[in-house]
């Protein structure tokens, strides 16, 4: 317990006795599996200037960065669903959704309604 995800470590083992520590074995060098990142910084969502069905999302890395992010999904539902998928199981709720690259920090939402609240 106490290893950092996504990290490389360096181990060995001893064997000890009542008259001292042995050689230690052969260094192994293991690299600790991923985990779920947290979630991305500084979220902004700001509309397009004589686009009312178009909106520009941007946001930062997520810190610490855990391991590779390949990618980024922005949800935006009207306001009246919930914004979450794992929210919206079993529900007929329409989404607005960009998938972008790991490297890719901004997207557009297209295909929005005009006069609607979105909740994103």
């Amino acid at each position: 317990t106490g290893l950092n995800a996504y990290t490389q470590y360096s181990c060995y083992v001893t064997a000890n006795t009542s008259v001292g520590e042995g050689a230690p074995t052969s260094t192994v060098i293991i690299l600790t599996s991923l985990s779920v990142p947290e979630p991305p910084l500084n979220f902004s969502l700001l509309p397009v200037p004589g686009s009312p069905t178009l909106l520009f999302a941007n946001w930062s890395a997520p810190l610490p960065t855990i391991g590779i992010i390949i990618g980024y999904i922005v949800y935006c539902n009207t306001s009246a669903s919930q914004a979450y998928p794992e929210q919206r199981i079993g529900q007929n709720v329409p989404t607005t959704r960009s998938v972008v690259n790991g490297t890719t920090l901004a997207t557009s939402l297209t295909g929005l309604n005009p006069f609607t609240q979105y909740s994103c």
